[in-house]
């Protein structure tokens, strides 16, 4: 009997803390850290969530940027904090599975540092050419790319980014040599692009949409499965001949390993309910996100794909980067 009675005890110290923590939890502001500058694709959808997510658990939720390091200032900012719930990060393609291969150092773990919440967007990239280019499909693309020979050039927002790996995967499925030039940012790299300095692009929707509306950039294909509702007469790069050059941007809500599992199910929760909601929908897909909910196990699961696919490419072009 004093064992069953110990028993019960253990289990009611055990039990009740972490009930009355949840029940109590969230008690003042959340966090949500952003590894990107204000304004950025990745910022905008975020501050919509944490207006929501504000008024579902009825505490304040504010916005930090902390852009840097590809990602890294803000990712060990959150993996060092607290694990309690308060401290979330905007993950990203490139700090959550591209970072894990690319830097030979990383200082945090995409996958033991962290608890995945849910995925938040996808948004594919495309194909874009320079404003000299005067041909309208795929191939005439490549074609007038290998007529350049090697003064053809492709930008990308830096080295070991998502619109840098997308070139190398397009040289190596069209045969191309195309140059490599990193950029600080995208926005660089994109006002390149329309000066005529750079003769092809692999932009998200949300980062060169805008153009493609004022008709100054033309995209001759999407580096997705399937075309986007925002640009239904551009073909998908399988449509155009070349199934395996595929490729998105993504972001999703993560937070501190450790988290209280009570409280890691409450967040999955209101957030699924923002993301999956109509008012967060009609906001963020016309700018071309395209919103995707996920329990934690599809999330954990999406996130280990994604790390071993691009790990593959980074390892097949040799990219790596010294931290």
């Amino acid at each position: 009997m004093k064992i069953i009675r110990w028993f019960f005890a253990a289990m009611l110290f055990v039990v009740f803390p972490t009930c009355g923590y949840t029940q109590d939890w969230p008690t003042h502001v959340i966090r949500i850290i952003v590894p990107f500058p204000a304004g950025g694709s990745g910022d905008v959808q975020v501050r919509i969530v944490a207006s929501e997510l504000s008024n579902a658990v009825g505490q304040p939720v504010v916005v930090e940027n902390k852009p840097g390091g590809s990602g890294t200032l803000a990712s060990l900012e959150v993996a060092r904090a607290p694990a309690d719930g308060y401290t979330l990060l905007v993950g990203s393609v490139g700090t959550h599975a591209i970072n894990a291969s690319l830097y030979k150092n990383l200082k945090y773990d995409p996958i033991k540092d962290f608890e995945p919440l849910t995925l938040m967007t996808i948004f594919p990239q495309v194909v874009v050419p320079g404003i000299d280019f005067k041909g309208k499909t795929f191939n005439d693309l490549v074609a007038s790319l290998r007529a350049m020979g090697e003064k053809a050039s492709f930008g990308s927002s830096g080295t070991g980014s998502p619109s840098h790996l997308a070139g190398e995967m397009f040289n190596a499925e069209t045969g191309l040599k195309l140059v490599h030039i990193p950029y600080r940012g995208q926005g660089p790299a994109m006002t390149d692009l329309l000066g005529g300095r750079l003769q092809v692009m692999f932009p998200s929707i949300p980062d060169s949409l805008s153009y493609f509306k004022a008709g100054k950039l033309h995209p001759v294909a999407i580096m997705s499965e399937t075309r986007s509702k925002l640009l239904p007469d551009v073909p998908t790069t399988a449509e155009v001949g070349h199934p395996k050059l595929l490729g998105s941007f993504w972001a999703g809500l993560y937070t501190t390993a450790g988290v209280p599992k009570p409280v890691l199910d409450r967040l999955n929760s209101e957030l699924g309910k923002i993301i999956k909601s109509p008012a967060f929908i009609d906001r963020v897909e016309p700018l071309g996100f395209e919103a995707r909910a996920m329990t934690r196990e599809e999330f954990a699961k999406f996130n280990a794909d994604e790390i071993e696919h691009w790990g593959r490419v980074v390892r097949a072009f040799g990219i790596q980067v010294d931290q």
